[in-house]
């Protein structure tokens, strides 16, 4: 069993990150399914790579540049991978098409006119957030925390409400994570208690945002997809940077 997770943690690290690893890890259909389990830590990661990077960088450049270079530096560790769900889903939900037309539109791999309008529209508001707060003292809290809980708010999303497809490798994730195992993936968001005192806030924003994005594409497609988990995960990072930005 130990094996079996240490094994979904690499493949997770290979399939949720570009962080190169010294060996590769096998593909286990049995243990893919398990790579959810371990999306926040893939946050933890991500978020403290990010961070050295600022800390290495940031006092060469000035803010507003140095923004574009974090963004694109978080993108790039990402693989565009949850970016790509973004724009999937706002070509597919743009169209104003039937639900299943909608699906299909999402699993194209093309990107249509409104996935560009998306993207664009949501990587300047980060930039632009991201560049108000690489002057204050909440840059941990953007930098490490928010990545931890966009990630963690997915499997809540996966529990919560149903999946729209037949098929996939999120339907796999519906039918092997449920309710205990979002219990025991709590150990994720423990450290972020003691690192921050802003961390229940964060936390309970974007429960919030998840809760009513799940009620929204339900209602839209009758259920979440793998690209609207990667949606909720660019949706919830642009929500908390900006909640930051209004608190200062």
């Amino acid at each position: 069993m130990i094996n079996n997770y240490l094994n979904a943690l690499g493949l997770a690290i290979q399939y949720y990150s570009r962080i190169p690893l010294p060996f590769s890890f096998p593909y286990q259909e049995e243990n893919v399914k398990r790579t959810i389990f371990f999306l926040p830590f893939i946050g933890w990661l991500l978020g403290g790579l990010v961070y050295l990077f600022y800390d290495f960088f940031h006092p060469y450049f000035p803010e507003s540049l140095f923004a574009v270079f974090l963004v694109v530096f978080l993108l790039w560790l990402t693989g565009a991978l949850h970016a790509d769900g973004w724009m999937d889903v706002f070509d597919g939900i743009g169209s104003c098409q039937s639900k299943e037309k909608m699906l299909t539109i999402m699993k194209d791999s093309r990107v249509g006119a409104m996935g560009v309008i998306g993207f664009m529209g949501l990587y300047s508001i980060k930039i632009f957030s991201l560049s108000i707060l690489l002057s204050s003292d909440l840059i941990k809290e953007a930098l490490i925390i928010t990545p931890l809980i966009a990630r963690w708010g997915v499997l809540l999303a996966i529990v919560l409400f149903p999946y729209a497809r037949d098929e996939g490798l999120g339907k796999q994730y519906k039918d092997w994570f449920k309710l205990p195992m979002l219990f025991v993936s709590i150990i994720w968001l423990l450290p972020g208690f003691w690192l921050s005192s802003y961390f229940p806030f964060m936390l309970l924003i974007n429960l919030i945002f998840i809760i009513l994005s799940g009620v929204y594409f339900k209602k839209k497609i009758e259920g979440l997809t793998g690209d609207v988990y990667g949606w909720m995960i660019e949706g919830g990072e642009m929500l908390l940077w900006i909640m930051l930005v209004v608190y200062l």
